[in-house]
């Protein structure tokens, strides 16, 4: 292998310093002033509560009607995710 120019790595070193950091302190974006907020004070509800008994639902799995989701809850428990049909 040929050896480098000496000029070859000074651009390398100016290179290599100019993507360094800065040294003054970031500054946080206005954006995420008060991105925390201390209680959930809107009137939006999510749904069940932990322990709350799961509603009748009414739906088609394989061809029949199903009522309750107990077929479908294993030994860690399910996830129910529900879609309302959109008309495109």
């Amino acid at each position: 292998m040929k050896n480098l120019p000496a000029w070859f790595f000074l651009v390398f070193f100016l290179i290599v310093v100019s993507h360094l950091p800065s040294t003054e302190p970031l500054q946080a974006q206005p954006n995420t002033d008060n991105m925390f907020i201390p209680e959930d004070t809107d009137s939006f509800d999510p749904g069940l509560r932990v322990g709350e008994d799961f509603p009748t639902i009414r739906a088609l799995y394989r061809g029949r009607e199903v009522t309750q989701i107990d077929q479908f809850v294993g030994t860690k428990g399910a996830v129910f995710f529900a879609n309302r049909s959109a008309d495109w």
